[in-house]
């Protein structure tokens, strides 16, 4: 089976941006970096899933379902007021 990882896809894309800028951006705001690097990875994960071949279903769901639910929880802990 060949699998095609869809390295010019727009959303992937965004979903890197918002990853680095997050990263570059932490010296200065650590709750916005870690909301913008949880909303990449929710990003990411639900580009991956919905895109995956019927054979990897189950190992899909759980490993880029826990990035799903991963950065949901980053952007909920970043928006929370300390």
């Amino acid at each position: 089976m060949i699998l095609s990882i869809p390295l010019f896809s727009p959303l992937l894309l965004v979903a890197a941006a918002l990853m680095a800028i997050g990263l570059l951006i932490y010296p200065l705001s650590a709750r916005l970096s870690v909301a913008s690097i949880g909303a990449g990875s929710v990003i990411m994960g639900a580009v991956v899933l919905t895109g995956l071949p019927e054979g990897f279903k189950i190992q899909a769901a759980i490993l880029f379902g826990m990035a799903v639910v991963v950065g949901g929880w980053m952007m909920f802990i970043a928006i929370k007021k300390g």
